[in-house]
């Protein structure tokens, strides 16, 4: 009864702190000194709120020339392209992590603290600087052998796809190998696992058929912090490799059209929700099945 509740005041809080935060650029001015201007920020609020009545006369400044387009046009040329990036490369880092976390628990113990340090240190290294650092590395194959493997830029309305999934998938990673790992080390000393090597099991198939299966439960539970850092990489993404994708045109609109702005937050947050929403209802009926 109290999720019943909860569920829907958590919706209608989010989205007003949404709407309130589209028209923060009014609230702040600054011209020897920092002002809050609480009269134009119910102004702007006000403004956001009429135009929402009539979303298909919202128009925003995209592509080349910087021409104006209805925001329904631009956020379907750009969310669909932007958003097939980020959940392929979720699957892709999914798959990367599950592959290298399970490769480093069969290492012995010099091997798994030595592959845990150089986890450790490309974790800190800046998500710019391994995305750079990808584009010049096509760019010194394409000098050494005229081959340009992958497109590193896009132009105008061109989609690219393969390296911007590829460098925003190990982005997080590393991020998902060090929870994969510590939960992983935390099965590892629990009595049901003791009780499959009683059993003869070799640790390949204990790691893979029981411990990975328990692991997942806390991986959900992490989805979210997850989400945010590949939705923010999204951006950086989209900067480095010149594309035209939903999260360029969200920070266009922030600036030019806080009610476009507005109604981008939503097709962010709104399939999110009903996402996690569904996957903790499942977890709990799960869950709620197995210690039945």
């Amino acid at each position: 009864m109290k999720r019943v509740l909860y569920t829907p005041l958590h919706f209608i809080l989010v989205i007003t702190g949404l709407f309130l935060l589209s028209g923060l650029g009014a609230l702040l001015s600054y011209d020897t000194e920092l002002v809050i201007n609480l009269g134009d920020y119910g102004v702007r609020l006000k403004e956001i709120f009429q135009q929402l009545l009539h979303p298909a006369q919202i128009a925003m400044p995209w592509g080349e020339g910087n021409k104006t387009y209805p925001i329904t046009t631009v956020f379907a040329k750009t969310y669909f392209y932007s958003f097939s990036i980020l959940i392929a490369a979720f699957f892709v880092a999914v798959a990367f992590a599950i592959i290298i976390s399970y490769s480093i628990m069969m290492l012995p113990g010099k091997g798994y603290r030595f592959t845990m340090k150089v986890v450790n240190a490309v974790d800190a290294l800046p998500d710019v600087f391994i995305v750079v650092g990808f584009q010049l590395f096509i760019i010194w194959l394409f000098k050494q052998t005229g081959l340009l493997v992958f497109e590193i830029y896009a132009f105008g309305e061109e989609k690219i796809y393969f390296l911007p999934i590829l460098c925003l998938s190990l982005l997080p990673v590393v991020f998902l190998v060090k929870q994969f790992i510590f939960q992983l080390k935390e099965e590892e000393n629990k009595p049901y696992v003791e009780f499959s090597f009683a059993k003869g099991f070799r640790k390949s198939y204990t790691v893979w058929r029981h411990i990975f299966r328990n692991v997942w439960i806390h991986f959900f539970l992490h989805l979210k912090p997850i989400f945010l850092l590949m939705l923010s990489n999204l951006l950086i993404i989209e900067i480095l490799f010149n594309i035209n994708g939903f999260m360029m045109t969200l920070a266009t609109a922030a600036i030019s059209v806080p009610a476009g702005f507005f109604i981008g937050l939503l097709l962010i947050f709104i399939p999110f929700f009903i996402v996690f929403q569904l996957g903790s209802w499942i977890l709990s009926r799960w869950l709620g099945g197995e210690h039945a």
